[in-house]
């Protein structure tokens, strides 16, 4: 059992046929944090509307219904479980969930653009679960990272709803032709752990990586070709965002608004997000001087991944705080189990460096392009 202070995990997309829930419930099987929190698309309500053949209306009043009794805890529920809305793999991630809850993890929901209905429930608090629009987590050593989805920064998920929902549907039905195709091959592993499986070292060698990967970036090949093939959606995202400066443009926006939150005497130190799919761990160069209040002198952005398969060879991945506060990134292989991940550090723009010149760290200009 891999223990850790807490796990960051979104874009679970459960009720889509692109979640990979078996994975996902065998990865929630063999580790135990503290605090877990789900960063977003964790329910895929768009896809459920498709997939189970319900309007919107009946799955907002069920989900007004679950949250609606203060003297229930949504975890603990069961109407969810016994609905047809989800099929079997997906409900046994949510029974795992409930698992944790009962064992002690305080559970953070952070709803995303694909369960945003449940932005207007932001503010319910039971005993180790809350829902909210965006929290603040602070490391065993010291540092303030702010949590959100990632979709609020991205001006083309605002611009091209109706684009993104036709996409959705097209999506969806490619996922359940491919899905049978690939189900013999994909099943996660069962039985016991891998033999030699050493919890510990696994934790320590991927705070290892991520650190030693801040110091400089990694071409996208090499990205791809660390975790294992091609993705054709993931070149196609690449070329958009690449020439569009989209990416440029959500990291500007992420350093512009971590810095009017953070003023006073709590600083923040970075960010934690979903939203693309793409893990990455970035240093962040802050525009202007030092900070004389004792602040930041650089930001770190850290995307969590996916649970989807739209990004196989770069999906199944979690970000994992120690218990001495350092940060790594695991992802979860059906056979191996959980193991350390390096992502790839400029999925879509490469970037210049340059050292900060408070530590000495390099960070990603942003200031040229």
């Amino acid at each position: 059992m891999l223990s850790c202070d807490a796990l960051f995990i979104s874009d679970l997309h459960l009720g889509s046929n692109q979640c990979e829930a078996g994975h996902l419930a065998a990865f929630l099987e063999c580790i135990r944090p503290r605090q877990l929190f789900l960063v977003g698309d964790i329910i895929d309500l768009q896809a459920i509307r498709f997939n189970a053949n319900v309007d919107a209306d009946f799955l907002t009043d069920l989900i007004d219904s679950l949250l609606a009794r203060e003297d229930e805890d949504p975890l603990t529920n069961e109407t969810l479980l016994k609905t047809r809305l989800l099929r079997a793999s997906h409900r046994r991630v949510l029974e795992r969930f409930q698992g944790l809850h009962r064992d002690g993890v305080t559970i953070t929901y952070i709803p995303g653009n694909h369960d945003a209905y449940l932005r207007r429930h932001a503010g319910l608090e039971r005993p180790g679960f809350a829902i909210r629009r965006q929290d603040v987590y602070s490391t065993p050593a010291g540092q303030r990272l702010l949590v959100r989805h990632g979709d609020e920064y991205d001006r083309l998920i605002r611009f091209h709803t109706g684009a993104a929902e036709g996409l959705a549907r097209l999506q969806e039905h490619y996922s359940a032709g491919i899905n049978g195709l690939l189900s013999p091959f994909t099943r996660p592993a069962n039985g016991p752990l891998p033999a030699g499986w050493n919890a510990e070292g696994i934790l320590q060698n991927a705070v290892d990586l991520l650190a030693s990967h801040r110091e400089w970036p990694i071409p996208i090949s090499r990205g791809l070709n660390s975790s294992g093939g091609f993705s054709l959606a993931f070149v196609l995202e690449s070329a958009l965002k690449s020439r569009t400066g989209h990416d440029r443009l959500i990291k500007r926006g992420i350093v512009q608004h971590l810095q009017r939150e953070g003023r006073g005497p709590q600083p923040l130190d970075g960010l934690i997000n979903g939203h693309t799919h793409i893990p990455e761990a970035t240093p962040l160069g802050l525009p202007g001087p030092i900070n004389e209040a004792g602040g930041p002198c650089h930001i770190t952005y850290y995307n969590t991944g996916s649970w989807a398969r739209s990004q196989r060879r770069l999906g199944r991945t979690a970000l994992v705080v120690a218990t001495n506060g350092t940060i790594g990134m695991v992802r979860f292989d059906r056979r191996q189990g959980i193991e350390p991940f390096q992502p790839p550090r400029f999925p879509f723009n490469t970037y210049p460096m340059r050292p900060c010149p408070g530590c000495g760290v390099g960070v990603a200009d942003l200031r040229t392009g």
